[in-house]
């Protein structure tokens, strides 16, 4: 049983919050598609942990990511003209280069140089590594970057895409974590996939797979947590589900294709919103549609990959005729749209204490534990 206090320890990030200190000052937080992230484009608004920055791309490759405000007056860098490696304010003149120095500020006329390197600018590395963007917000030394698997130091390529949705991130982490819903929410789209590409699947059995109820089995790991849901076929073997999450904000699931496997992150934005990073991994090129996650005739923006449109007034957009029609949720845009729009209907932040967990939610269940435990160690002044 979750505890009001529990919930709210769990899911708020802004300010002084626990859970938003934890997250900023230990780990490396995914923000940005690096494809997005193009030269003399202008600067690009990040909003992480409820608070706003600005990242841009520079002409060496490097990506300069900043406090949204100016430092002279505070007034946004997103207005900043784009000049050579630095980002120079409309108001007045003020320019900071990508390693966060100022080095030119026109309103200082004695003795510019000392007083260009006495300001102290809000500025954060940045690591691109599987197509993502990450920032460091934990203070000058960062830790070492994580040994992630979909990374192409493992000789993988990766096809991810970006999406900004309206509810908290522990609401749509837990639903990564739920492998059981996947054959019940996701069943129109298992069907089509066993009809359509089961040649490319393992045996041509794991979709089908899915329409069992799976038992679990969860341990926790150095890295954070690993659960396998476990379905009994009716030829006496088990399709086991292998699922690993890489604390605080990664998962990593098998697709049931060879060689694939999805990759989510779940980055809080603020305490209703979230990021969610959501793609998939191999060898071989991959893209959304390969492994079915979009209809056939819907071509998906990358950048703006999972919108809800609508409200609870019109049912989050449903078709409510399609389901007549024989699909099972009424939403056919994508895979991931199905699990957003039921995350966004549970409310902003749900409330937990309401919840009555059943057999299959072992590694949600497991998985808050080891969220509070990590909390109340690192308020203790241990590292995570």
């Amino acid at each position: 049983m979750v505890t009001r206090e529990e919930n709210e320890l769990m899911t708020r990030v802004e300010g002084d919050a626990p859970m938003g200190r934890l997250i900023r000052e230990n780990y490396w937080v995914p923000f940005a598609l690096s494809d997005n992230l193009v030269v003399g484009d202008a600067p690009t608004p990040v909003r992480l942990l409820g608070e706003n920055y600005v990242a841009w791309r520079v002409p060496d490759g490097r990506i300069g990511f900043l406090a949204e405000g100016c430092p002279h007056r505070q007034a946004s860098l997103l207005l900043a003209r784009v000049e050579g490696d630095g980002l120079r304010c409309i108001y007045h003149g003020w320019k900071t280069d990508v390693s966060g120095s100022v080095v030119e500020a026109p309103t200082q006329v004695v003795r510019h140089e000392q007083f260009c390197a006495s300001v102290t600018v809000a500025h954060f590395p940045v690591h691109e590594a599987g197509g993502i963007a990450w920032v460091w917000l934990g203070g000058p030394d960062p830790a070492a970057f994580p040994d992630l698997p979909f990374t192409a130091e493992h000789g993988n390529k990766t096809a991810v895409t970006f999406s900004v949705l309206p509810v908290n991130w522990l609401q749509a982490l837990e639903g990564g974590l739920d492998s059981v819903h996947a054959g019940i929410l996701h069943q129109s789209w298992t069907r089509n996939v066993v009809r359509d590409k089961s040649e490319a699947m393992d045996e041509g059995k794991a979709s089908i797979a899915f329409t069992k109820i799976p038992t679990y089995e969860t341990a926790e790991t150095p890295f954070g947590m690993r659960a396998a849901s476990l379905r009994q076929q009716d030829d006496g073997r088990t399709y086991a589900r292998v699922t690993n999450f890489f604390f605080p904000l990664v998962i990593v699931a098998a697709t049931g294709f060879v060689d694939r496997k999805h990759v989510f992150a779940f980055v809080p934005v603020d305490d209703t919103h979230h990021i969610l990073f959501f793609g998939s991994y191999g060898t071989a090129p991959v893209s959304q549609k390969d492994f079915g996650a979009v209809r056939a005739d819907f071509d998906p923006d990358p950048r703006n990959f999972s919108t809800v449109s609508g409200d609870r007034s019109n049912r989050w957009g449903q078709d409510r005729a399609l389901m007549d029609a024989g699909h099972f949720t009424g939403f056919d845009r994508s895979v991931v749209d199905e699990d957003s729009v039921v995350q966004v209907s549970m409310g902003p932040i749900v409330d937990r204490t309401k919840d009555h967990l059943s057999g299959s939610d072992a590694a949600v269940a497991t998985a808050r534990r080891l969220l509070r435990a990590v909390l109340a160690s690192s308020e203790a002044g241990e590292l995570p």
